[in-house]
Order: C-alpha cells, then structure tokens, then sequence
C-alpha cells in the first residue's frame, strides 16, 4: 500500500479489505469492479483468484463467497444496498457475507418456497441473522420440502444437464450443511466449496 496512492481505486481495495468482517460489504462491491473490469491483469496478475491471494490476502474460497454475495445483493436488494451505503451502520446491524451466501444457495433450491425465500431473506437482510441460524431455517425448510420425483426427464442433452446440475447442486448443499453441522475437517467443506462454485459456473 505504501507505494499506491490513497486516491487509487487499487489502494481502496486494500484498504477495506483490513476489516473486512466489519465492511465486507463495501469489499464485496470492490471485489465485484475488479473481477468484472478484469483490473487486476492490469495489476499484473494473471488471474483474479491470484490477485486475491496474494495481493488482497483473502482465500479463493472467501472471495468467491464475498463476490457472489455482494452480486446476490445488486441483483436481489439494491435498495438495501443503497440504504447502507447511506448510512452508517454498526457491524452488528450488518449481515454476515456467509449469511447472505446461505441466503443465495437458497434462493436457488427449488425446494425453497418463494413465501419461505422471502421470509428468510427478511431474517437475513432486516435482522442480521447469524450464518448458524440461517442454515437451520434453511434445513428445517428443505426437510418439509423433500425433493420431488419427476418422470419427465428431458431428452435435449443441454435441457438434461442443466436439470441434473440443478439437482446435484440442491443436494450438495443440503450435504454441505448437514457435514458443517458434524464438524467436519475444513479440508473436507472447501472440498465440498470448490465443487459447488466449479458447478455452479457451469451452470451459468
């Protein structure tokens, strides 16, 4: 940092990232410039989960979370986004980025209502619910909605995979809960993370 200027789009990146547990949403947004501009090859780093390693000195897994987390809020809450940006919010007021990516995996399940998904994610946003007690909200919801079985499987291969991974993706999470829940080692869940984001990208 100290060779950067401190009115550098590249400084305030660092900057934010010192604490970033109290203002992860304002790294998020930065995170999402700099993946989305593609900046960090102009930063001599040939990929943005280098940059964040090594430049920012945030793991693969926690910036991919970070980044979809803050992607979910533009696209599901800008209004809320806007309203904290507005404000100064103590870091208790502020939902946790592991919140609000539980609150993304269950807005993809289609065993997740959309009256349950709202209520959720008012518990997220309005309440800054703790990461554990928005997983077993999430749990107890994909309990009373079992998956259904379905004869139509389509024949086109795309329509196919894209089914599959769908159900793949609804069940590795439901997994992942379940083994965090067990205490698992960390090597097992970032194992578990790296496929659910490897397939999530396929699917998208």
């Amino acid at each position: 940092m100290e060779t950067l200027s401190p009115e550098s789009f590249r400084y305030r990146v660092l900057e934010s990232a010192k604490d970033f547990k109290n203002s992860w949403i304002e790294l998020g947004q930065y995170l999402f410039s700099v993946h989305k501009d593609k900046m960090f090859k102009e930063w001599g780093y040939l990929t943005f989960e280098a940059y964040c390693s090594k430049e920012v000195g945030v793991r693969q897994s926690t910036a991919l979370k970070l980044l979809k987390s803050y992607s979910f809020l533009e696209r599901e809450a800008p209004a809320y986004l806007k309203e904290m940006a507005s404000q100064d919010q103590k870091p208790n007021r502020i939902p946790s980025y592991e919140s609000v990516n539980a609150l993304r995996l269950a807005k993809t399940s289609e065993r997740v209502p959309e009256s349950d998904y709202r209520k959720l994610k008012e518990e997220v946003l309005d309440n800054a619910r703790e990461e554990g007690e928005v997983k077993k909200k999430i749990r107890y919801i994909l309990q009373a909605n079992p998956p259904k079985v379905s004869d139509a499987t389509p024949q086109d291969p795309e329509k196919r995979k894209q089914v599959v991974l769908k159900k793949v993706l609804s069940q590795l999470r439901a997994a992942k809960m379940e083994l965090a829940d067990c205490k698992m080692p960390p090597s097992v869940l970032k194992g578990l993370d790296g496929l659910i984001d490897s397939l999530e990208e396929i699917q998208e």
